[in-house]
């Protein structure tokens, strides 16, 4: 497995790094200690299944270089380490494997192999009729679900499909990652990136303003996911 750690502090690097050795002593560990240069080897070809990234560098933030690293390369894995937990839930937003705070501890490490081990849990999916050809989408590739104008039109990463087929009923079809945020409009949380206590706000830049006698309830059901989501073994 190659894998890179980014850190400005080279102790922690020391410590992540012996870490993943002790684990398995023939795993190859690229150090950085600044997301430039990491950023820049994988520009320059270099391939990492999972990188440790600092959130907190010097005149650097590390949420920002991991999203950079999604772009270059999404399928790493990515596993923040920092000294709070202020930044989890936009963490989880970059769909974080793992969050470790610091001191970051040779157990914390084995949870991230761990983690990488798991099998992946069978994906959920969507069977649609469209103009007589039925479709099958992935649930957690859906972004959200909206009603207009007796139709259901449903958003997703490979494009837009619209349905003659009430709101009501496709939303019951949907599992638990879905929340409805306001009348007609049911979104993915997976896909939210931001929740204020006005607006929820999706990854591809679309914002609604949540219903506000539910709004307390609806931020309380996306957090509890988040929670759960960061929590899973």
């Amino acid at each position: 497995m190659y894998i890179a750690i980014c850190d400005d502090n080279r102790e922690e690097i020391a410590k992540i790094r012996n870490a993943i050795l002790d684990i398995q002593g023939t795993f190859l560990v690229d150090t950085f200690q600044s997301g430039r240069a990491l950023l820049e080897s994988v520009k320059n070809g270099a391939c990492y299944e999972l990188l440790f990234c600092d959130i907190y560098m010097d005149g650097e933030n590390g949420l920002d270089v991991a999203r950079e690293m999604q772009n270059l390369s999404p399928a790493t894995a990515i596993v923040f380490t920092t000294t709070s937990t202020e930044h989890a839930v936009e963490a989880f937003s970059i769909r974080a494997l793992h969050y470790l705070v610091k001191p970051v501890k040779a157990d914390d490490v084995a949870e991230v192999f761990r983690r990488m081990e798991v099998k992946e849990e069978p994906r959920h999916t969507l069977t649609l009729r469209i103009d007589r050809v039925i479709n099958v989408l992935y649930q957690d590739e859906i972004i959200r679900v909206e009603g207009a104008d007796h139709r259901t039109v449903i958003t997703a990463t490979g494009g837009e499909y619209s349905i003659w087929k009430p709101y009501r009923e496709v939303c019951e079809l949907l599992d638990e990652t879905f929340l409805s945020i306001k009348k007609g409009v049911t979104v993915n949380m997976s896909h939210i990136s931001q929740m204020t206590t006005r607006e929820c706000i999706l990854r591809d830049g679309s914002v609604y303003l949540l219903r506000r006698d539910r709004a307390k309830e609806i931020r309380e059901q996306y957090f509890t996911f988040i929670e759960n989501e960061l929590n899973k073994h």
